[in-house]
């Protein structure tokens, strides 16, 4: 549904955009980077509000979150667009909105889910979160923060799954009513956030660091991409997660598989994801894990002084869960997280 945005001012006869660092500054008519907020008669507006173009029911482990309340279910939703332009994003169907089609297609102007159905349904589904996700919820900010102040009234936790590349001021409206974040941090070089995705890697970092400040709930996840991601990368993330946040701030490292423009590129090999995970380790990190290869023995969470499973997954799946009020089950030793 279209209706005005948040976050953008006039400027020289023009409309700036400021929810993200891409900066647009937009002529009458003219579509954002995102391809759904618009200058129309110098007002900027947004044509996916409400507009979910995916709602699903999904373990919170497929965030991915795996300390933030293990084994519950969250709502997840989607409205079209995203602010960067991944080439191998495997969600670009709803992500990558041609430039024009929000003029187009009747689906920007005639679909609409009201934020209240969205939270009746997730209690009504014996859901505890919403999770906003699929492609990137920054650029459904007014929906998104509209949906989690009801679902906060109800007693439901919120959860933002994003690639982190905004502005601090739309952050700080976000955080009052997020409960966690699993943010991509996908390379550690600007040259390859620039290659693969058209952004920059200092606004993602600031971002991590402003979410983990305010103590909310923090997992990162980094995507294996093979060519644009190589081992000196791998290392600095890990050691700039250990230094500048904490090591026990759980690390994803996650099996690329091909997908639109990145097709050229094979699957991440096996080796390189056991590789990744001993940097991890080596760098001090508590908790990391492989995403993308079930069934691999790194998906477990296992107590870092005596090594005891304290969560047992298969996939999405808990298998075991040894805590006791947030400790390990054998040792007393703190496991942090949300449980």
């Amino acid at each position: 549904m279209k209706t005005v945005a948040k976050f953008w001012k006039p400027v020289n006869g023009k409309v700036e955009c400021y929810l993200c660092p891409v900066g647009c500054e937009l002529k009458d008519k003219q579509v954002g980077a995102c391809g759904v907020r618009v200058n129309e008669g110098g007002k900027l507006f947004t044509y996916t509000y409400g507009s979910l173009i995916s709602a699903a029911i999904d373990p919170v482990e497929k965030k991915p979150l795996f300390h933030f309340y293990p084994g519950h279910l969250t709502l997840t939703i989607a409205t079209p667009g995203c602010n960067l332009h991944c080439k191998g994003c495997q969600n670009w169907e709803i992500s990558q909105v041609p430039k024009g089609e929000v003029f187009e297609n009747t689906f920007f102007t005639q679909t609409y889910v009201p934020p209240e159905l969205v939270v009746e349904k997730a209690i009504e589904k014996g859901c505890k979160s919403i999770s906003y996700s699929y492609s990137d919820p920054t650029i459904f900010v007014e929906y998104m923060i509209d949906v989690a102040k009801l679902a906060k009234e109800k007693g439901l936790k919120n959860i933002m799954v994003t690639a982190g590349y905004i502005n601090p001021e739309p952050l700080e409206e976000i955080d009052k009513y997020m409960d966690a974040y699993s943010i991509d941090l996908k390379f550690f070089s600007d040259e390859a956030y620039r290659k693969y995705s058209k952004g920059r890697l200092e606004p993602v970092l600031e971002t991590i660091k402003f979410v983990f400040e305010r103590g909310k709930w923090l997992e990162l996840t980094t995507l294996l991409v093979p060519k644009y991601l190589d081992e000196k990368q791998i290392r600095n993330i890990a050691r700039w997660i250990a230094q500048k946040l904490a090591p026990w701030v759980p690390w994803h490292i996650s099996r690329f598989f091909p997908y639109y423009k990145a097709q050229d590129l094979p699957p991440t090999p096996i080796e390189d994801l056991e590789k990744a995970y001993r940097i991890g380790k080596e760098e001090g990190l508590q908790y990391v894990y492989v995403g993308n290869l079930p069934g691999n023995k790194y998906e477990s969470t296992y107590c870092p002084n005596c090594g005891n499973e304290v969560i047992g997954r298969k996939g999405y799946l808990i298998t075991k869960i040894d805590l006791k009020d947030g400790k390990c089950g054998k040792c007393g030793y703190e496991i942090k997280g949300r449980f």
